[in-house]
């Protein structure tokens, strides 16, 4: 059991709350896989460090609402999502946007800066305008991780050019899920993006065969 040194990290988690997360390709709906998989991160950021803090928001025809404010306190992010009606289209860039934001109000400024973003309708955004964001980000020195799954062939190749723009030294992670009879959460506990550290999981992180 010896722990990696513990990372000191924010994390802002952005969850997709467009119309496409009524689809039940992704068992028992995108939404709902999202919300699960919401909680397995929650914890795992919570468990690794005591001082490691959350926060929750999502995008949607709304616009982008805050949830949860960056806390660790486990019990408000575990119930956070549970009024999320999915409306209209997400919007990637406008989320990242202002989970940076609030990143970078954080109280303790020793924490690094991570954005987690679950990915499950179309991203409208040209290629090189998220290039161009994903090089502003790392110059801001945050991470992002980001779940692509629901439209995830056809957001490939841009989620792929963005995530090898923000990347510092391994520091983000695409991983992508083919819808399955699978579940979310099972393939993310295995995905650099919860047991990171050493292993360094590159891109792929391929949907791993649907279990028993």
């Amino acid at each position: 059991l010896a722990a990696a040194a513990m990372v000191l990290e924010a994390t802002m988690v952005v969850l997709d709350a467009s119309e496409y997360m009524r689809n039940g390709d992704y068992p028992p709906t995108r939404l709902e896989a999202q919300q699960d998989a919401l909680n397995l991160v929650g914890g795992a950021k919570t468990q690794s460090n005591p001082e490691n803090s959350v926060g929750v928001l999502t995008t949607s025809g709304k616009g982008v609402e805050v949830l949860v404010t960056l806390t660790s306190d486990i019990g408000k992010i575990l119930g956070c999502s549970q009024g999320v009606k999915p409306a209209g289209a997400a919007n990637l860039t406008a989320g990242i946007q202002v989970a940076q934001l609030a990143l970078k109000h954080r109280q303790n400024k020793n924490q690094r800066q991570r954005v987690i973003a679950f990915v499950g309708s179309p991203v409208d955004d040209d290629q090189a305008a998220l290039v161009k964001f994903g090089k502003k980000l790392k110059k801001n020195a945050v991470a992002v991780d980001i779940v692509n799954f629901g439209e995830e062939a056809e957001n490939a190749a841009k989620l792929e050019a963005f995530i090898n723009a923000v990347n510092n030294d391994d520091n983000s992670h695409l991983v992508t899920i083919p819808p399955g009879p699978h579940i979310l959460s099972d393939i993310l506990i295995s995905s650099p993006i919860i047991s990171s550290g050493d292993d360094g999981g590159g891109g792929g992180g391929g949907g791993g065969g649907g279990g028993s």
